[in-house]
């Protein structure tokens, strides 16, 4: 709310009332914080908004779980946009060919097949732009609302994460496979063409 003569409720003045008290929370208990989910039952006397969330992921980890936990929390959200930046730029690496296909027909014996068929790599690059979707979504969610220990989070993190992990795995064997391929001798080329 940008008018607060319009504000009948009070919320914009109470947000940032919650918000100030949570930044007070954290500069009181620096390193241990006041305790997982123990923010709206923290009650000094100065409090204002007593029995009330912070209404701010970044702050509501920092009050509650200290400057340890807000790293750890802040590695966790970090990691989520590496592994949808990761899958991303490793599916453009390994973009199947649909002119390759079309034109040269199947692999003959002996060539590297690739690491993923052209439908798997249409649903793990649907899959990674929704989880960048998701991810920013939660970020600017999260900004307005206390919900550091709710499910949502670490479902997407593991979403997010996971196709990396698995594409990893799946070009492993095939760089494997081309390091331990025999060499082609030159002349065989030459006989080849001949």
């Amino acid at each position: 709310m940008t008018d607060e003569s319009k504000d009948e409720y009070g919320t914009a003045q109470a947000r940032r009332t919650l918000l100030r008290e949570s930044l007070d929370a954290y500069l009181q208990n620096p390193i241990t914080g006041v305790g997982a989910a123990q923010f709206k039952n923290w009650n000094p006397t100065t409090r204002e908004q007593a029995w009330h969330e912070s209404h701010d992921v970044w702050l509501q980890v920092a009050a509650e779980l200290g400057t340890g936990g807000l790293i750890v929390f802040i590695f966790l959200v970090g990691r989520g946009v590496l592994g949808v930046l990761r899958t991303r730029r490793l599916l453009a690496r390994v973009k199947p060919s649909r002119k390759r296909a079309r034109r040269d027909g199947p692999s003959p014996a002996g060539d590297e097949c690739p690491p993923v068929s052209r439908d798997e790599w249409v649903f793990l690059d649907a899959h990674s732009a929704a989880m960048a979707a998701a991810i920013v979504g939660w970020i600017v969610c999260a900004s307005f609302a206390s919900v550091a220990y709710n499910w949502t989070f670490y479902y997407l993190l593991a979403l997010a994460v996971a196709p990396y992990d698995i594409l990893r795995a799946r070009l492993r064997p095939a760089a494997a496979h081309a390091a331990h391929a025999p060499a082609r001798p030159a002349w065989r080329h030459e006989v080849a063409r001949a």
